[in-house]
């Protein structure tokens, strides 16, 4: 018997510690999870880098001509805002927001070492690029914050932890044990059907990624549960605290045309030492012509 799945949503309140999500269904076919857009937060780092590259290079230069470098090294210079340093390259001019633009297109690991380069570009990718290329990556706009760590934005790019599922192995396409802990295994116990067998086809969902990949439970108690560290997933303890992004939790869930189910899920919000923050549940009897049909419950 095909049975159900719950959707719920939680908000998370300000704790500073790293949250856990813990999502426990009963009868439940698919799962998805996934949080919306946020913001972020962090301090410059004032240090200057040196091109001990070409220093290096003139040092060898000068030993091949019979000389050796014996003056003391010049101060550093102070940066000057109306000079071209960083802004001519290969001999020509290029207007400091069209490098802007352009680096938003290199890969964000690149844009580590495009900050070596020197001030100029340092300040432009900390204070400018690093956001829109965290924008970029999760299609999502996110407002502009004084002082926001730019380290902040490259765990967005690295982790994307918007716009995306949280949930392994949602419809047990990788086995029905990997990611979950099974509680209760009644009747025929939890299986997994590909197609899902007595109900129709899967509804027109991207959450299912083409597939056709259903949990199923038997006429007895199913349950299982799965454990998410937010923190792993990119949602760190400062962007939960700051941000507070929504989290929406939803699924799909049916059951067979001669047979009623029970569907039942629930949601809870951990702290670090797992105390509970917050929750949600949900229940829904899918009986009569509610049968032999997709329900999708969702909250944000």
């Amino acid at each position: 018997m095909t049975q159900p799945s719950g959707t719920s949503a939680l908000h998370s309140k300000k704790h500073r510690m790293r949250h856990i999500l813990r999502l426990i269904s009963r009868t439940s076919r698919y799962g998805h999870l996934f949080p919306l857009n946020g913001k972020f937060n962090c301090q410059k780092d004032e240090k200057i880098c040196l091109n001990i590259g070409l220093l290096r290079k003139r040092q060898k230069k000068k030993v091949i001509m019979g000389q050796h470098l014996t003056g003391k090294m010049e101060s550093r210079v102070q940066f000057d805002e109306n000079d071209n340093n960083g802004l001519t390259i290969t001999n020509q001019y290029i207007p400091e927001e069209l490098l802007s633009e352009i680096l938003c297109y290199v890969p964000y690991k690149t844009l580590l070492n495009c900050q070596l380069v020197c001030k100029r570009w340092k300040i432009l990718i900390q204070e400018y690029v690093w956001r829109k290329k965290a924008e970029m990556i999760i299609q999502h706009s996110l407002p502009p914050i004084k002082n926001m760590p730019w380290s902040v934005y490259y765990d967005i790019c690295k982790k994307r932890p918007f716009e995306r599922n949280l949930l392994k192995n949602h419809s047990g396409k990788e086995d029905i044990n990997r990611h979950w802990k099974i509680w209760s295994n009644g009747g025929d116990h939890w299986i997994v059907e590909c197609p899902p067998l007595n109900v129709p086809p899967l509804p027109s969902d991207p959450v299912f990624e083409g597939g056709q990949h259903c949990f199923v439970t038997s006429y007895r108690n199913c349950t299982k549960e799965q454990t998410i560290d937010l923190g792993n997933e990119g949602l760190t303890p400062y962007l939960m605290d700051k941000l507070q992004p929504p989290i929406v939790i939803s699924e799909w869930y049916s059951c067979r045309w001669d047979c009623p189910a029970i569907y039942e899920c629930t949601v809870e919000l951990l702290g670090d030492s797992h105390d509970l923050i917050d929750s949600f549940q949900f229940h829904d009897i899918i009986e009569g012509d509610r049968q032999n049909q997709w329900h999708r419950e969702a909250c944000d």
